[in-house]
């Protein structure tokens, strides 16, 4: 037979589920809506950069797509966490930050004995005009590996329109190749 006590822990039992079960589902939909993922933000990936590379003897165009694995913004309220991965919007990068991302490239012509070029940076954003919204500086170092050859390179440039047109001139010294890319950065 249930006594009282037993009907009372029951659903002290009960009610504490529900609870735990609706702050889960919370915190899942919380998660879900500042993800900000969507269809359209997966398809607008694929748009790619534009870049052109001078090397010593000739000149080359190609398309770039870069992954940002992994970037730390200081420049955020405390309401947002300082680290990202992969999914990155515009004002956490523009506002001030650091951020690893890798890159392919794929060349028009032929380079050497290949199409492709794949690539790893490290960049800073800094904001100048409007906490970085108007205009922001890039800084950074690269290692590009195109068509079987890797170089160090220097990279330095501006961003503007709210973090989504970015000019970076990437320069390696060893090789004597300047490369110039027009990037979109899509949130």
């Amino acid at each position: 037979m249930l006594t009282q006590r037993t009907i009372w822990c029951g659903s002290i039992l009960f009610i504490g589920m529900m609870f735990l079960v609706s702050w889960q589902k919370a915190v899942a939909q919380e998660h879900e809506q500042r993800s900000g993922i969507s269809n359209s933000w997966l398809i607008m990936q694929v748009v790619p950069s534009v870049s052109w590379t001078c090397f010593p003897a000739q000149t080359r165009f190609s398309f770039e797509w870069e992954a940002t694995p992994i970037l730390y913004s200081w420049g955020m309220t405390k309401l947002d966490p300082p680290l990202h991965f992969f999914f990155v919007t515009q004002p956490e990068r523009f506002a001030g930050s650091v951020e690893f991302n890798i890159s392919m490239q794929l060349y028009t012509s032929q380079v050497r004995a290949s199409h492709w070029g794949f690539s790893g940076q490290l960049l800073a954003h800094l904001p100048l005009v409007e906490h970085g919204e108007y205009v922001g500086l890039n800084l950074g170092v690269a290692r590009y590996n195109i068509a079987g050859v890797s170089s160090n390179y220097v990279v330095g440039g501006f961003s503007t329109l709210f973090g989504f047109l970015h000019y970076n001139i990437k320069y390696s010294p060893g090789n004597e190749i300047w490369m110039h890319s027009i990037e979109f950065r899509f949130f």
